[in-house]
């Protein structure tokens, strides 16, 4: 099989230029972290256990399956993904709601930290976030995961409770592609039943089967011999193997058991074309895919395996480099193309190398040749030295990161490693040797190996390749045909091409360094542990050092203005700014050659526009520190006018315009936020108008304007930085900045709705969904800490609220949830409580009823139990918080700006906070503010 050929090419460049012995292609093995226990029990069970200290005191629990919906049988279609969702409704240790309120009570959220997912061929259960200094919650976490293993009780009554939830998922998540894929995806997949096993399943079946059924699957499936358990974080290794030996070893296995079994994708010698198109597809799309076998789990373990997803990598990221470039020509017929290769569509027994391509209206045929043409260059011709190094650089530049941050990483980052090593046996090596292996092999890793390796992926012929073009369905509208499309391909395929042209400019990012400036003056705030320098040019930086990642710096320089000082002849220019920004160069350097002269370095800045601020951000690794400072310095003083990226920006915004009226979830987004800010076109979405009547010299004049004082910014650092270091730094870019006119303050623009406003609407719908945002605010009371952690716990249990009355009892939605803020600064004070329902349309009465009453109930009553576990999550995540970089940039900022102190009292506020004065706040400051709106989205079958 060809995949045999892309290993042995691997292997022989490995064994060539590293120097390796290989008798018969055995290379050596990838090795594995020795600080991960592993162990398999006598009925099957694997494990994986990792002692982990990021964050502190925090464990995270998996249980991994080998099973998903591939293993149904016709009369089982979808019952794998309803099994995932009965794990949350009862077990032998915890019945019915008990398991997600005994996580609630120990800081663990439903959702965020309790959550599953099911795929085509596997299931995985997490439950994250566990503090680790309760034994007895370590131990009742592995219980659940006995349970899920094998106790799910799987009550006759909480099935037939979620079969309407299940059936508002697949309403909720069935858009315009959904409905493509799905009945077109035996087309697909011809021969093999990946064609019929979507994880939803079909609604028919979940509506109708019997109980016994889905026993059948579970007691068939889920057994220990396809199980995983995953432990990672601040743990006793040696404890937590002996539980889970304790809890696990007694269960049995039937040796009879039938064996997971690898469903294959039959070749096909003829492309599969498929044009379909749907009324609520709002972007034309096409995906061009090259079939290749997945590699054996065999050879995985092999420094061959690791070199050929090092080449792969290489070449998909230099094949979109060229992609990137080629559509910012004028004449380009997509508007955007991209390559990556991963699974076939739902197989993960199959690779694809898949082109994505966005078409330019009535362009479709030429959008595949120009696309198609680029990847069939690369397999003839290869990629140039010099794009080589640049992707090298990047690729190291990454793993140097990792490298760097290799004692905090997250326990997250392992567990998907030991995930992915139990389904698909990836190799799981540690971060030191990966490192070590690759500071070796990648610089003798010629780009002949890398070009070898792509032709292997990419078929040159009609063999196993497969396009997927999905249209918006239009009167009068025509599309490609199979026939057309295939001309297209064919047409490349015979062309006599040439190589690739890579220009480069070789010259640094700023040519001639600016005229020092100097630190004038210096203060400590020993409250909140930072620095204030005052500068020569009267700009100020905030300074505070953290060892919380050791591969980070953020840098934020924030002045008073933003939006609010441009009129109404802006408002087009406002909404482009921060995208036409982007797209723009630096210094000497277009868009397209800033990304070619910051190979290698991990740094990213941007100029953004917020409606009362202007703010220059931008994070990099203590390495590229000066990179950071030099990008700032010319978002300050000279950003280069890109015509041609700033087109083709245009371009891409347009398409995914052009069909906005389309969507549904658009139409009621819109809604949402007219009704609140009163048809305010300064808050309007961004349409189709705003983008031709806006100015690209108009809005570099704005940045010019916005940045020319320098002394009207503060500049705040947060991160491992080098003190000694950052300072000279700190001189030569921002002490240069010019510092131009008087300081300047935001103007008061913001206009809220007042009273209590409905907004009703009808709409036809391919798949009718119904969808409720309700809105209670007060926009008079100014910010208090206590008001916006009052507002933000409401929220949460108005959530518990809504997920147990709507979802569970009424099986009326899959999802409802509220969520509770108040703004600090701004032009105008806005404490407010939001309500999101998606529901079930013939249930609408109900759920909008439920929202509106438990809102006003809460202003008299407010449920103890629920309090105190938002509390519990509430202090849990203050502790988290304080650990990261982000949320102390957040603390100064509105501490330097407000004088507002939002961490010292924080938990104090929180452990503080009752029952009695939750329903006060609810009645004196929620709906004591005497504002509401409601904004309701109903498929028009339901209009009288």
């Amino acid at each position: 099989m060809k995949i045999k050929h892309l290993i042995i090419t691997a292997a022989l460049f490995l064994a060539s230029t590293v120097g390796i012995m290989a008798q018969g292609m055995q290379m050596p093995p990838i090795p594995v972290d020795p600080a991960v226990r592993t162990g398999k029990l006598a009925n099957g069970l694997t494990y994986y256990i990792r002692n982990n200290g990021y964050p502190e005191n925090r464990v995270n629990f998996y249980i991994a399956q080998r099973v998903g919906s591939i293993q149904e049988n016709d009369d089982q279609r979808g019952l794998a993904h309803f099994l995932e969702h009965m794990a949350f409704n009862g077990s032998d240790n915890f019945k019915g709601n008990n398991l997600i309120e005994y996580l609630r009570s120990i800081g663990v959220e439903f959702g965020s930290d309790l959550n599953a997912y099911t795929g085509v061929d596997q299931t995985v259960y997490r439950i994250c976030n566990v503090p680790s200094t309760r034994i007895e919650a370590l131990d009742s976490c592995l219980l659940i995961l006995k349970d899920w293993s094998n106790g799910l009780t799987l009550d006759p009554k909480e099935i037939d409770k979620e079969r309407g939830v299940i059936n508002e998922e697949w309403r909720l998540r069935t858009d315009a592609q959904t409905r493509m894929f799905d009945r077109n995806l035996e087309k697909i997949y011809p021969g093999s039943k990946y064609g019929q096993r979507m994880p939803i399943g079909k609604m028919e079946i979940i509506n109708n089967f019997k109980p016994e059924v889905l026993r059948q699957y579970y007691h068939k499936w889920y057994r220990p011999d396809n199980q995983a358990i995953i432990v990672v974080g601040d743990i006793d290794v040696d404890r937590t193997e002996a539980k889970i030996k304790e809890l696990f070893s007694g269960i049995k296995l039937d040796p009879n058991a039938p064996k997971v079994v690898n469903e294959p994708v039959p070749d096909n010698n003829e492309a599969i074309i498929i044009v379909d198109k749907d009324k609520e597809q709002q972007t034309d799309i096409i995906q061009l895919m090259y079939k290749h076998p997945e590699v054996p789990d065999s050879l995985k373990g092999s420094l061959a395996y690791l070199v050929q997803n090092y080449a792969v990598s290489l070449s998909t990221q230099m094949l979109n480099a060229r992609l990137q470039e080629i559509q910012q020509n004028p004449d380009c017929p997509f508007v955007q193309a991209y390559a990556y290769d991963s699974d076939f569509i739902l197989a993960s027994t199959t690779k694809a190398f898949t082109l994505v391509i966005l078409p330019k209206p009535g362009m479709s045929e030429q959008a595949i040749s120009t696309a198609t043409r680029e990847v069939m260059r690369a397999v003839k011709f290869g990629f140039t030295a010099t794009e080589f190094e640049r992707a090298k650089a990047d690729y190291m530049s990454s793993l140097e990161k990792v490298y760097t941050n290799r004692n905090k990483r997250d326990n997250a980052i392992y567990g998907d490693i030991y995930r992915d090593n139990f389904l698909g046996n990836e190799p799981m090596p540690s971060i030191e040797d990966e490192y070590q292996i690759m500071q070796q092999i990648s610089p003798v890793i010629p780009v002949e190996a890398v070009n070898e390796i792509t032709k292997e992926l990419i078929s040159e012929t009609d063999t196993n390749t497969v396009v997927v073009a999905f249209y918006t369905e239009k009167e009068g509208a025509k599309y490609p045909t199979a026939e057309s499309i295939k001309k297209a391909i064919d047409g490349v395929h015979a062309e006599q091409l040439t190589a690739w042209v890579d220009n480069v400019k070789n010259e640094p990012l700023i040519s001639v360094l600016p005229k020092k400036g100097s630190i004038k003056s210096e203060k400590e705030n020993a409250k909140f542990g930072y620095k204030e320098l005052t500068l020569s040019n009267g700009a100020r930086v905030l300074l505070k050092k953290t060892d919380y990642k050791d591969d980070e710096v953020i840098l934020s320089a924030t002045s008073k203005g933003g939006a609010s000082l441009l009129g109404k002849e802006d408002y087009a220019n406002i909404k482009m700014f921060d995208t036409a920004i982007g797209y723009s160069g630096l210094g000497n350097f277009s868009s397209t050659e800033l990304q070619k002269v910051l190979a290698g370095k991990q740094v990213n800045v941007d100029l953004t526009m917020q409606n009362l601020h202007e703010t220059v951000s931008g994070r990099s690794t203590p390495k590229d520190l000066e990179t950071l400072f030099q990008m700032t310095y010319l978002y300050f003083t000279n950003i280069n006018k890109d015509e041609k990226s700033y087109n083709s920006m245009v371009g891409l915004i347009k398409t995914s315009l052009k069909n906005k009226e389309l969507s549904p979830e658009m139409a009621l987004s819109d809604s949402v936020k007219n009704t609140l800010y009163m048809h305010n076109p300064r808050f309007a979405s961004i349409e189709m108008k705003d983008v031709e009547n806006a100015n690209y010299d108009r809005i570099l004049q704005i940045a010019k304007e916005r940045t020319a004082n320098a002394a009207d910014f503060t500049f705040t650092i947060i991160g491992n930085f080098d003190e000694a270091a950052i300072r000279p730094l700190i001189e030569q870019y921002i002490a240069s900045l010019p510092a131009k006119g008087a300081k300047e303050n935001w103007k008061p623009v913001t206009t809220y709705n007042k009273g209590n406003t409905v907004n009703q609407f009808y709409r036809k719908m391919e798949t009718p969904k119904a969808n409720a945002y309700m809105y209670w605010y007060n926009n008079k009371t100014p910010y208090t800490l206590e008001n916006s952690i009052y507002a933000d716990a409401a929220g949460q249990i108005l959530s518990m609220i809504y997920l147990e009355k709507i979802r569970e009892e009424a099986s009326a939605a899959y999802s409802a949830g509220a969520a509770g803020y108040s703004s600090l600064g701004g032009d105008v004070p806005f404490t407010c409580i939001i309500g999101v329902c998606p529901m079930k349309p013939e249930k609408s009465d109900m759920a909008i009823g439920i929202m509106n009453d438990e809102v006003t109930k809460m202003t008299k009553t407010v449920d103890a139990e629920m309090l105190s576990k938002v509390k519990e999550l509430m202090l849990k995540r203050a502790d988290e918080n304080v650990k990261k970089n982000n949320y102390w940039l957040g603390v100064i900022q509105s501490f330097d700006e407000y004088g507002v102190d939002t961490n010292t009292d924080y938990k104090k506020i929180v452990s503080e906070m009752t029952p009695e004065k939750m329903a006060k706040f609810m009645k004196n400051v929620i709906i004591g503010g005497g504002n509401s709106i409601k904004v309701i989205m109903l498929p028009d079958t339901m209009k009288k």
